[in-house]
């Protein structure tokens, strides 16, 4: 999650040109065609018309790699990552307990008894209510460390925050004396018949949830273990349309909250002239019409929600992909029919400099003639050095490793290197392109010139040549564990399956489908046989007994 600048996108310009909408019938078409310009796997998509669920529609895979329980198209009951439009929901929480007196918006969050240690050394801290943490006027930053480090006093302004949230959270629960995932299903997943939502993930909620796809093409899930009202909940379109709904009707709040929910509590100016953050949501005047909005921004999950409550129209989509904010502009233009020109304009568009650059590159080096593609790219960068740069370099290697086009990204990752001789980023990345070729003396080579790039960093490049060297030491010679220590460490935990074959352990993670050896390194700890870049440490209770398996990564790239 990124700042409101990057997370909430609001308006930046109320100059709204209306526009013919799309015929409906061109919706469909419109979607998966967006989808192929985002590089976008999945998406779940619902529009409202007339206060009620008018449309919906579920487009792509819920994996693109395909190699996992996930594998399968987006269903209706597919999980997606909803990120920041978490906050939304927990908002509308906290107002129904304002509207029954269990919170007051303007108490000070102190005066409940509720010890937060992160802030309460600062005297700041007992300024901060809840109407400050819907509306972001904590003067907490987005995401910190402990303490927090107040911004500016409460009150002052906006800044959007997560962590205040997090607070709020600890408050509510604590008066409560429930969890979140129990106040949401008291308050709004049941009443609202929300079946596929939760703030909380659960292992067996595995073959429903969507993988993410990185810009880089790696798979990723959104697993987190932890509830939390800024990010973590887990919902489908409809479920959150659903949500919209019971809004624009008026439901479950009384009138005068609602009213306060989508009036302006803070000025914005930073993102324009006018606009305002209300409670819970970003507010847009366009003349006699007010829009709210909220976009969710996790990585590789990437979603908004978009409405007109006195219309009682509006939209939500969701998708699997870093690229799910790409086409945000030009979905809500397609299907509302307005051009809002400022409420995207944070938002890089597939349509920009470098989204362009980086799809033609991917084209490019997916194609047989590595020399050839290597010419184009010094042409390309020298022509358009802004576009391709470092990061997009170091992108595209990664994306190439993850297709399997090992060559390529060597090639790419080199190129970056020469080109940026004292980036440690772009060395770092041309270690992973070994690392995933498995090419470990080239690796460890490599990680040497890092140490004489960036030498303040010396235990990260220490650590990633610890990792090689013992790697290989084990694969050549593992560690000998007696079998009925390997047994012991047989069954299912939330990581993934172990078993026992052949006098080995055999693992399958959870969300795929292949099964890998594990090569002893000592007692507890196990590397990945054909994976270097992945080691497995089992945990036990104070009896000997397994209760965790902790998959860890080589620290590079």
């Amino acid at each position: 999650m990124r700042n409101l600048a990057v997370s909430l996108i609001l308006l930046t310009s109320f100059a709204v040109a209306q526009t013919t909408v799309m015929p409906e019938k061109q919706w469909e078409e419109t979607v998966t065609g967006l989808m192929l310009k985002g590089d976008i796997p999945g998406l779940s998509i619902a529009v409202i018309r007339d206060g009620k669920i008018h449309w919906e529609g579920e487009f792509g895979q819920k994996n693109a790699v395909n190699d996992g329980v996930t594998d399968g198209p987006v269903l209706r009951d597919t999980l997606f990552s909803a990120a920041s439009l978490s906050k939304p929901v927990f908002a509308y929480i906290v107002l129904r307990l304002v509207d029954r007196g269990v919170i007051d918006l303007d108490k000070p969050l102190y005066t409940y008894g509720f010890a937060y240690d992160r802030i309460d050394k600062d005297s700041r801290s007992k300024l901060i209510t809840a109407r400050r943490v819907l509306d972001h006027t904590t003067g907490l930053p987005n995401w910190g460390g402990t303490p927090l480090e107040f911004l500016f006093t409460p009150g002052e302004k906006f800044n959007y925050s997560g962590e205040g949230y997090v607070y709020l959270q600890g408050v509510v629960e604590h008066v409560t004396g429930k969890s979140l995932e129990e106040l949401a299903q008291q308050e709004v997943f049941a009443p609202l018949k929300m079946e596929h939502s939760t703030f909380r993930w659960r292992p067996i909620l595995a073959n429903q949830l969507a993988i993410g796809k990185l810009e880089t093409d790696q798979p990723i899930t959104w697993d987190s273990p932890s509830e939390n009202p800024a990010s973590s909940l887990l919902t489908t379109a409809h479920d959150y349309a659903k949500f919209l709904v019971v809004l624009m009707n008026g439901v479950g709040l009384k009138q005068a909250t609602f009213q306060q929910m989508w009036s302006p509590q803070v000025a914005v100016p930073q993102m324009g002239p006018g606009i305002s953050f209300g409670l819970g949501w970003g507010i847009e005047q366009v003349g006699a019409s007010k829009y709210i909005y909220h976009g969710g921004n996790n990585v590789a999950f990437k979603g908004a929600a978009f409405a007109c409550p006195e219309k009682h129209e509006g939209l939500v989509y969701l998708t699997n992909s870093e690229g799910g904010m790409t086409i945000e502009s030009a979905l809500v233009k397609a299907i509302e029919g307005g051009d809002h020109p400022g409420l995207f304009s944070e938002t890089e568009p597939y349509t920009s400099p470098r989204w362009v650059a980086r799809t033609e590159l991917i084209r490019l080096f997916t194609q047989d003639n590595l020399d050839e593609a290597l010419r184009r790219y010094r042409e390309l960068k020298a022509e358009r050095p802004k576009a391709i740069d470092e990061d997009l370099t170091r992108i595209l290697g990664r994306y190439l490793g993850n297709n399997g086009r090992l060559e390529a990204a060597i090639a790419v990752s080199k190129e970056n290197v020469h080109n940026y001789p004292k980036s440690a980023r772009a060395v770092d990345s041309l270690i992973w392109a070994y690392v995933l070729s498995g090419n470990v003396p080239l690796a460890i080579q490599t990680d040497k010139l890092a140490r004489e790039v960036d030498p303040s960093n010396k235990d990260r490049w220490g650590s990633i040549e610890s990792w090689l060297t013992e790697y290989q030491a084990r694969i050549e010679k593992p560690f000998a564990l007696p079998e009925t220590t390997l047994k012991n460490y047989a069954g299912v935990y939330d990581a993934g399956q172990v078993s026992v074959k052949d006098g080995y352990l055999i693992f399958r993670l959870s969300f795929k489908k292949v099964d890998r050896r594990l090569i002893p390194a000592s007692a507890d700890t196990f590397y990945v046989e054909g994976d270097l870049s992945t080691k497995l440490q089992f945990r036990t209770n104070p009896n000997g007994d397994p209760v965790e398996v902790v998959v860890s990564k080589i620290p590079c790239a």
